[in-house]
């Protein structure tokens, strides 16, 4: 299957390869299949390009690339309209927005997207959880996870010194 795309010009699909989210996404429910296209060989984004509006595409991103905590819980209804049997099948990606600043790139961690892959079939979330919002800035969350992971880096280092101090001295003694 062809289709001309705005961004990509002429691509070749795969029915196969369509996923399809019944809903829609926010803001379009007329939106509800898609396919997703590498944006380059080496980049952790993707572009979840629309079938229905070849004119439409939104980036995505996994949040766990900037946001190594990141959890949604989805309810029983999503995980039953997304015909999840096993967690493990879900994949969770989430829409980024890039402003003319780079550095100012951000990302909707309070409304992901879940797709389960084994069926193709996706749902856009809103999770209640308040510490995620419509944005976050990945530049931020990425340096405040490096800064805490160097923290803790730091204190697993001093306590391994204070471990071996108080090894040395129990064997000095004994």
């Amino acid at each position: 299957m062809k289709l001309n795309t705005s961004r990509f010009g002429e691509i070749e699909i795969s029915e196969s390869d369509l996923l399809n989210l019944p809903e829609g996404l926010i803001g379009f429910p007329e939106l509800n299949q898609f396919i997703l296209l590498d944006h380059d060989t080496d980049s952790p984004f993707k572009w979840l390009q629309s079938i229905n509006d070849p004119s439409m595409a939104f980036i995505v991103i996994s949040p766990l690339s900037f946001r190594p905590d990141y959890m949604v819980e989805v309810t029983e209804e999503e995980v039953s309209a997304l015909k999840l049997a096993n967690p493990d099948e879900a994949v969770i990606s989430v829409i980024v927005t890039i402003p003319m600043d780079p550095k100012k790139m951000s990302a909707n961690l309070k409304a992901p997207l879940v797709f389960n892959l084994s069926n193709k079939l996706g749902k856009q979330v809103i999770l209640k959880d308040p510490q995620y919002q419509t944005k976050h800035f990945i530049m931020e969350e990425m340096k405040r996870y490096s800064q805490r992971e160097s923290q803790n880096d730091l204190k697993k280092a001093i306590q391994q010194q204070l471990a071996n101090k108080v090894e040395n001295e129990a064997s000095s003694k004994g």
